[in-house]
């Protein structure tokens, strides 16, 4: 896996949780088969393509592809090309069961 961050992280509390946001750049082939699940997620692509697997369904990543994947649900990333994606995790909120969900916004 071949990772580097492009722009130094930030870290604020809102609504009591932690949140984190960086912004990475993966490289092309390269992958994370288990990405961790303890925190909520968010992924913004910004370039690039690749695939993020969530639970036992796949979902493509494009520019314009923003996914939330709450705590404890299952979760990995492929690359296909260099991806730039903006990844942003918080402390999950108990009281919310939440289920993952999708936007893909035009460009």
């Amino acid at each position: 896996m071949t990772a580097a961050i492009i722009s130094a992280s930030a870290s604020r509390i809102g609504n009591g949780q932690p949140t984190s946001q960086k912004l990475i750049s993966l490289g092309r082939n390269s992958e994370i088969p288990d990405l961790d699940h303890s925190t909520d997620v968010s992924i913004a692509v910004l370039e690039g393509v690749g695939t993020l697997t969530v639970c036992d369904r796949t979902v493509t990543l494009t520019p314009g592809v923003f996914v939330f994947v709450p705590a404890g649900i299952p979760r990995s990333l492929k690359v296909q090309t260099t991806l730039n994606l903006l990844l942003i995790d918080c402390e999950p909120d108990p009281d919310l069961s939440e289920s993952a969900w999708l936007i893909n916004f035009q460009l």
